[in-house]
């Protein structure tokens, strides 16, 4: 991960850790989950994710498939482990999660944009 604060473990991570051991105490990683394949890469949870987004936000994102699901599968990320957080309020995902989520849905130019937090 290019950013320091970007290179974390989801067993760093205690509510992450939590959501992990509470499905499986022998799994090393949160990715390693069925439940999050099924939550945050299975493309067809993604596109439903993606429509609910739209209706409540108004927003469309970007009509490249694989953008719009890594978007959508970290916020599918983030509602599965931390619920609603609110407006502009961010977390680091962890590297596992991203990279995961990267190789699911890639750029072919290898853009990646990384954590960025609200300027306020």
């Amino acid at each position: 991960m290019p950013q320091a604060r970007e290179c974390v473990c989801c067993q760093e991570i205690t509510i992450v850790n939590e959501r992990r051991t509470g499905k499986d105490e022998n799994t090393s990683c949160i990715t390693d989950l069925p439940s999050f394949r099924n939550v945050c890469l299975d493309p067809d949870i993604l596109d439903v994710a993606y429509f609910q987004y739209r209706q409540e936000y108004g927003e469309q994102l970007s009509e490249a498939a694989n953008e719009r699901n890594r978007y959508t599968a970290y916020r599918q990320f983030v509602r599965w482990c931390w619920g609603y957080l609110g407006k502009e309020i961010r977390v680091v995902i962890p590297a596992c999660v991203v990279l995961s989520v990267r190789n699911s849905y890639p750029d072919p130019g290898q853009n990646y944009t990384g954590f960025r937090s609200v300027a306020g």
